[in-house]
This record gives C-alpha cells, structure tokens and sequence, in this order.
C-alpha cells in the first residue's frame, strides 16, 4: 500500500541527490560505495511509493500536499532539478580546479628541479628529492580520493607510475654521475605533467 505523498517523495529525491552527489565528487574511494547504497535506500521507497518504516507505524504522508500547496511542489521539483544541475556541475568544476591546483604545485616542483639540474648538474639531488616528495604527496592523495574528472581519466594512473619511473631514473642518473640521462629523465617526467595539465583545463 502506497503510503508516501509527493512532498516527502521530493524531499528525499533531493536527499538522495545530495548523497550521490557528496558520492562523486567529495568523499574518498572507500566512502562512495556506502553512499551510493544510502542513495539506493532513499529512493526506492520513492519509486514503489511505500515506505517500510511508516507501514510499521501505521504512518502515512500522502496527503501532505493539498491542492492549494501546489506552489510549494513546484518549488521543490525546481530545487531537485537545480540541484542535479547546478550541484554537478560546479562540483565537477570545482574538483578539477582542485586537481589542476594540486598538479601546478607538482609542476612548480619540477620547474626548480629542472633549473636547479640545468644550473648545478649532479648536485641538484636535493631538488629532485623534492620533486619526488612532492609528486608522492600527489599520488597518495588521489590514489584515495578519486572525484569524477579522475575516474573518467583512463590513462590516470599509468601516467602517474610513468612521472614516477621517471622522476627515480632522473635520480638514479644523477647519482651515477650522468647528468645528461637525468635531465632528458626529468624532462619526460615533465612533458607527461604538462600533458595533464592541459588535458584538464
């Protein structure tokens, strides 16, 4: 027996928009499949139209919105479209800003490893120590928190392990003394970060 009426219907379509949109852009890997389970939960009541709990305690909504209540409907069907909208929108621009951040800083990492290998040669490890350091920070961060703009980025990961590879054969170079291989490794670790960069402008 249908026991939800159209108020609480898009009160919880709006909930669970909000659930799934916290999902894909804001929370870390392991936190997103519980959300989208939340969101499940939330609407399947929405679309049989019964809720479980209110047939247990003989409770019903469904005459929550009277006929001269139509306005407040509407203003709900409105926030639920805006929210969908609006909220995935700049919560996709909003990451990938995050994430093209988190990537200038790693670049402006490697801009002074370069300088610094280019003015100093072998005695430049300290920079690059840097550089290594900053790009694990990099990794670590998203190899957890996975928004949208990064799940859809197929090439993600196997980019990151080549910056990786070649950040440490730049400094494998540089300790054996060879500061032209670590500088040609330094700059391919440096093409692939400004590939990303512009792949996510």
């Amino acid at each position: 027996m249908k026991n939800l009426g159209s108020l609480d219907r898009m009160i919880r379509v709006i909930i669970a928009e909000a659930l799934l949109l916290v999902a894909l852009f804001w929370v870390r890997e392991d936190l997103q499949l519980p959300l989208i389970l939340a969101t499940a939960v939330i609407l399947i009541p929405v679309i049989s139209g019964s809720c479980g709990l209110y047939g247990l305690l003989g409770w019903s909504s469904c005459e929550m919105i009277k006929r001269k209540n139509d306005g407040l409907k509407t203003a709900l069907v409105l926030a639920a479209i805006l929210l969908a909208v609006v909220g995935g929108f700049s919560s996709h621009l909003y990451t990938k800003n995050i994430l093209l951040e988190d990537l200038e800083e790693v670049n402006e990492s490697y801009n002074i490893a370069r300088q610094s290998l280019l003015a100093d040669g072998i005695n430049s490890s300290a920079e690059i120590d840097k550089l290594e350091s900053s790009f694990a920070e990099f990794t670590a961060k998203y190899s957890s928190y996975r928004p949208l703009v990064v799940r859809m980025d197929g090439n993600f990961s196997s980019r990151n392990a080549e910056i990786l590879a070649a950040i440490s054969r730049s400094k494998q170079a540089g300790m054996q003394g060879d500061a032209p291989s670590s500088q040609r490794q330094l700059e391919g670790a440096g093409d692939i970060i400004s590939a990303m960069i512009r792949d996510y402008q």
